[in-house]
């Protein structure tokens, strides 16, 4: 598998969340981590993650007393409404597979992929013969992101975006900051917070003052990452240090030339 990419680990028991990291570590992969459907639903927005793993029964949010498989799939349906389209190969081209202990249980194997998950893996890994890297490496492929350089407009075109040509020039944006260039470079934003940020980079590049603080930036864009770190956004994204530059006192500006 290409090393590059990121998954979106949504799983709220620590031991089972540690193993799933130490997974994708294994061949390369970057992660997120997140336990409940409202942190869930902040990343849905951020984006920044190229395939999902999704344990179905999670907490609703840090006030609930149990986790819940509704949870789950009701993460798994805004995926989807999100980013419906699926590839060539039939497999969607934003993946979703499940791991959960609940795979014994018919209805709840039939019932996530009636609602778009593209594999079903069974907790505890490896049991069943399990090949799960296998498993995630084909997913990719047949999304068509086996290569990491290709995630950015699979993510696009997922959501039903057409991915246009930039015109010539040295910096040049779309109207919702979904696709920026300079000079001829392009990049890609699949998430609001994402388009936001720059969004109000570009505002503040043009008003003489293209400092912006971290926390001031994220706050602004709409941001619920209690750290506030930027790197939280775009460590992973081609424009971290190319467009997106740091005087590294905790301050940012977007390069426009």
């Amino acid at each position: 598998m290409d090393a590059g990419h990121t998954a979106l680990i949504v799983e709220d028991e620590p031991d089972m969340a540690a193993e799933v990291a130490d997974l994708v570590r294994s061949f390369g992969h970057g992660h997120i981590h997140v336990e409940t459907l409202a942190d869930a639903r902040a990343c849905l927005d951020q984006g920044g993650f190229c395939y999902v793993l999704l344990d179905l029964q999670i907490k609703t949010d840090s006030q609930s007393i149990k986790p819940r498989v509704e949870s789950g799939m009701a993460f798994l349906r805004e995926v989807r409404q999100r980013y419906p389209l699926r590839g060539a190969q039939g497999t969607h081209l934003m993946p979703v597979i499940v791991i959960s202990g609940h795979g014994k249980e018919q209805f709840n194997i039939i019932g996530a992929y009636r609602h778009g998950i593209d594999e079903f893996i069974v907790k505890p890994l490896g049991t069943y013969g399990q090949d799960v890297i296998g498993l995630i490496g084909q997913t990719l492929e047949k999304a068509g992101r086996a290569d990491h350089m290709q995630c950015e407009a699979r993510t696009h075109e997922a959501a039903g975006q057409l991915v246009r040509q930039a015109p010539p020039g040295r910096f040049w944006h779309s109207q919702d900051y979904s696709q920026v260039s300079l000079n001829g470079e392009p990049y890609l934003f699949t998430g609001e917070i994402q388009r936001s940020a720059i969004r109000i980079l570009h505002a503040a590049s043009r008003s003489g003052q293209p400092w912006l603080t971290g926390k001031t930036l994220l706050k602004q864009a709409g941001s619920s990452d209690l750290s506030m770190r930027m790197g939280n956004l775009f460590r992973r994204h081609p424009a971290w240090g190319t467009i997106v530059v740091s005087n590294n006192r905790g301050q940012y500006r977007l390069r426009t030339e």
